[in-house]
């Protein structure tokens, strides 16, 4: 049963405005194609007017609209329009009345790389506690906030919530309207450089997070992170409290034992007190390792049972292009072939290149057969696409990843893009694979080479 969130009462309480008629909301949302029923459709304008779609919207089942205008294919009479002055700014009102008036336990995950992730890991382990509400997919700008705060259930226990960032000052808006209890960084590495600029920017803005948490809230920081002691002292200075997590100086919750095989990641976690607790992942890397345990320590803090909640990690999956494993089998002159995939296609760059070649090369190969008295092994084969928005430093960045110690034991490295043709030029001789402008023109190739 479809417990309502929203009434036009409460909004026009909330956003001013009028409503043309009555109508009750169980959800919200911005997209007229994936609306359910019932939900409150946001008429926003950006690239796509969201006004030319309201019709679409109340015949997928929405019971309201807000918009800024009546648009001319609607009948204000028939239709329950909700209309303010501006569709934006309305709908970051209700995301900070919705926030307000919940009890749950906030989290917000804010880093260069692995927030989704972490944010799903977060929700799976949660969920086994309470109610549990997070993000859809990877809405974490200012609109996916909004969006996520708005449809928190009433009875939640757990809200999840990203935070992304393209520009300087971003988190810092997203955290004071999400107001986390506890936040957690993922990782801070260069990315999205044509908004920050550099690292050091980078570094402020992602532990801008803490802003919205209030005096003494728990911050946990990534200890593996070149800048770790920066971070430490930034975070401090917001009035957090930093708790570390990762293999090196010196963390809070140290990651021991850290080891790869052919069915996914193992490690043990120490806590603070001495307590030991190994876990599982159907993941490969020690990123996804140092993501989990970021959760871990997160349940420590929360004072929850660990020992109820650390098996079930290892029914997590990685989401598609962020290092699902897939087994491919078939058939080539009657004999069977085999190759395991690794795909992290779903963004890239430089912290995250570095973690999946290093993820190749820590797979424990597997026999597959002898020749002679010498066993034959798996080859390592790396296919690199663009790492986008790097700014004016994108060259040198794909040049340095020849400089990786991965990359010694990969042995054909293929590359997509005019970025990385730059990196492909570069590479010994005996490590080309091929070089292509698209991802089809690899396809073709890489396919008719399998």
């Amino acid at each position: 049963m479809k417990i309502n969130l929203w009434n036009e009462k409460t909004v026009l309480s909330v956003t001013g405005g009028y409503s043309t008629l009555p109508w009750k909301a169980s959800g919200i949302s911005f997209d007229s194609r994936s609306i359910k029923e019932g939900d409150l459709f946001i008429a926003i304008a950006a690239e796509r007017d969201g006004h030319d779609f309201v019709k679409d919207a109340f015949e997928n089942g929405a019971s309201a609209a807000m918009v800024s205008y009546i648009p001319e294919n609607i009948d204000k009479k028939k239709y329950p329009l909700l209309l303010v002055r501006d569709v934006k700014s309305a709908l970051k009102k209700l995301a900070a009345f919705a926030r307000k008036r919940s009890n749950a336990k906030f989290i917000g995950i804010t880093g260069t790389a692995g927030k989704t992730s972490t944010k799903n890991i977060a929700h799976l382990i949660l969920e086994s506690y309470g109610k549990t509400h997070s993000s859809a997919k990877s809405f974490n700008n200012i609109l996916g906030c909004s969006i996520t705060l708005t449809t928190v259930p009433l009875d939640a226990k757990f809200v999840i919530v990203e935070i992304g960032t393209n520009n300087l000052g971003e988190v810092s808006e997203l955290s004071k309207l999400v107001k986390p209890h506890y936040v957690i960084i993922t990782e801070v590495s260069l990315g999205h450089l044509e908004g920050l600029k550099n690292l050091k920017n980078i570094l402020r803005e992602k532990a801008s997070i803490c802003d919205g948490q209030g005096y003494n809230g728990f911050a946990l920081i990534p200890s593996d992170t070149k800048t770790y002691g920066d971070l430490q002292k930034e975070v401090t200075s917001l009035g957090s409290r930093p708790i570390s997590f990762g293999k090196r100086n010196s963390p809070n919750y140290k990651i021991t034992n850290f080891r790869v095989n052919s069915s996914g990641s193992k490690a043990t976690i120490l806590l603070p007190k001495g307590k030991r607790f190994t876990f599982s992942l159907s993941a490969f890397g020690e990123h996804h390792v140092r993501n989990a345990s970021s959760i871990i320590a997160l349940l420590s803090l929360m004072n929850l049972e660990l020992e109820r909640s650390i098996p079930i990690l290892s029914s997590w999956r990685p989401s598609q292009g962020r290092g699902e494993k897939l087994e491919i089998n078939f058939y080539k002159s009657g004999k069977p072939v085999r190759f395991t995939l690794i795909d992290e296609s779903y963004n890239a760059n430089p912290a995250s290149i570095n973690s999946a070649l290093d993820t190749l090369i820590k797979i424990e190969q597997f026999e597959t057969g002898k020749i002679g008295s010498i066993k034959k092994t798996n080859r390592r084969i790396a296919v690199l696409g663009d790492m986008l928005e790097l700014g004016k430093d994108e060259i040198r960045e794909h040049l340095k990843i020849k400089t990786l110690k991965a990359l010694k034991n990969i042995d054909v490295i293929h590359c997509v893009g005019v970025r990385m043709a730059k990196l492909f030029s570069s590479l010994p001789e005996e490590k080309k694979g091929f070089s292509t402008k698209t991802a089809d023109e690899m396809f073709e190739k890489i396919v008719k080479k399998i």
